[in-house]
């Protein structure tokens, strides 16, 4: 089992390397499927390849190991039709698109709720059943036309899509906050006199132009890991560094996707001049 282990364990690194890159979020997802699937291949290998194992593995196995990753399989193949498929501007709309996913999987939630309790509370009552693959009563569970038998058990799958759920779930609700006006926190403090902090420079262009900047830089992967806490890390840095106030970025950027045509007007003016400037001084 120290080889699955390790295998689980690489998985993990692969991952978390996976997050660190300038890829987009869809070739971030896209990387993590296909590392889940290498890795649940591995695992169907390992378990083949095995001359025994004790029950008590087998059910850790089913019961911990498979469903972590099985279950993030499930949860990248999700979240790659919710980006796929999320609406490019409005908020509202956005707003909407989230919540419909939430009912949706509240939904599903609701249906598994005995078996997600029992994961919950780490029960063991019922794992031979569940998590064995000697179970007489598997064939009540799984389709074997469908299934791998030698890689299954009556619950494993299900147990892998609860993993799904709570990370799905986590996801959203992330996902929602983000879309919420902040709320600051009134709080009473003794008033000391301010130490006036001068701009490091000065912001010439508009709002507008400066949070289409933010935006670009961050598609472009080029300041930070790519993604929406990098971005406010990166209006907050802005707003202390020109000293001014870029109020809901997010509304300006969907303004900015809203328009008819020229997604990127300051920037490629930007470019123009640059290209401009260059070419005058070859010449």
């Amino acid at each position: 089992m120290k080889k699955i282990a390790t295998i689980v364990d690489n998985f993990d690194l692969a991952i978390t390397d996976v997050k660190k890159t300038d890829l987009p979020k869809l070739g971030k997802v896209e990387k993590s499927i296909k590392i889940a699937r290498d890795c649940l291949y591995q695992l169907r290998l390992e378990m083949r390849n095995m001359d025994s194992i004790s029950p008590r593995d087998e059910i850790h196995f089913f019961k911990k190991q498979k469903p972590k990753i099985h279950g993030r399989l499930f949860f990248y193949l999700e979240l790659n039709n919710f980006l796929i498929n999320y609406p490019e501007s409005g908020i509202s709309e956005q707003r909407i698109y989230i919540k419909e996913h939430i009912a949706i999987l509240k939904v599903k939630k609701a249906d598994v709720f005995e078996f997600a309790k029992y994961c919950r509370l780490n029960a063991t009552k019922y794992d031979h059943i569940y998590f064995l693959r000697e179970d007489p009563q598997l064939d009540l569970f799984m389709n074997k036309n469908l299934e791998d038998p030698e890689f299954s058990t009556s619950h494993d799958k299900l147990a892998s899509k609860i993993v799904t759920f709570n990370l799905l779930m986590k996801f959203y609700a992330s996902e929602l906050e983000l879309l919420n006006p902040k709320k600051e926190n009134v709080v009473i403090e003794v008033v000391k006199p301010l130490k006036v902090v001068k701009p490091l420079l000065e912001w010439k262009g508009s709002n507008t132009d400066l949070i289409e900047t933010i935006y670009g830089l961050d598609y472009r992967g080029a300041v930070g890991e790519s993604g929406p806490e990098n971005i406010k890390k990166m209006v907050k840095f802005s707003e202390r560094a020109f000293g001014i106030k870029l109020g809901n970025y997010q509304k300006t950027f969907c303004e900015i996707k809203a328009r008819s045509k020229d997604h990127a007007k300051f920037l490629e003016s930007v470019a123009a001049a640059l290209n401009a400037k260059i070419k005058s001084e070859q010449k």
